[in-house]
């Protein structure tokens, strides 16, 4: 209980600086936005048919009406539990994760790869990505809760991981399909994690274990 305590305020100082290290790059065209576009350009041209399909059924299932859908489901559950708690930590974290992603597309307001091709994807803006957010803010607070029960480091790790790897899908279908940039779904994972790592803190539930 005491380390998680400590490790929340930790995780929420280094994906905070990550995200703010991003960001900076973003405006002052460090890098990581020149590695954008090369990759962006790299998917343009060499993305295949069918990696383009299954990536575009990744990112179809966790379109906002999705993640708001799995976001009620879950908080009835934790009500049906009388888990008031957790029920606020996931209304915390997940509706008002998707709020601060929207104010951040607005306040940076960068265009997508696809903008002015006549893409999917031009009539928003990219930085950071919502998706990416979204499935960050969904399957990090699956997480916590599921921590409360698990018992044993290879359960927790394997909990972790499998919650890591589907938000690396989902960013990656995000690149593939050229809706967003590398750094888009970076920032917006920092992004997640700062989010939840704060609403952990506010709620207490980093630290119940």
């Amino acid at each position: 209980m005491r380390a998680a305590r400590l490790t929340a305020p930790l995780v929420l100082a280094v994906s905070s600086a990550l995200f703010v290290a991003l960001a900076l790059d973003l405006a002052l065209g460090g890098p990581m936005s020149s590695f954008d576009r090369v990759a962006s350009d790299w998917f343009r041209d060499h993305a295949g048919e069918h990696l383009l399909r299954a990536m575009g059924t990744v990112s179809a299932l966790h379109e906002p009406r999705a993640i708001l859908a799995a976001t009620v489901a879950l908080v009835l559950l934790l009500l049906w539990r009388r888990d008031g708690r957790g029920a606020l930590l996931v209304l915390a974290a997940v509706p008002g994760g998707a709020a601060l992603n929207w104010a951040l597309k607005q306040a940076f307001e960068r265009p997508r790869p696809d903008a002015g091709e006549g893409g999917l994807w031009s009539s928003d803006f990219a930085f950071p990505s919502g998706h990416a957010a979204n499935s960050t803010l969904l399957y990090g607070t699956l997480v916590l809760l599921a921590l409360r029960r698990a018992r044993g480091g290879a359960l927790r790790w394997g909990i972790v991981v499998a919650a890591a790897a589907m938000v690396a899908l989902v960013a990656f279908s995000r690149v593939a399909l050229r809706a967003h940039y590398p750094g888009d779904v970076l920032a917006a994972i920092a992004e997640g994690v700062a989010w939840l790592a704060l609403c952990a803190l506010a709620t207490g539930e980093a630290g119940r274990r």
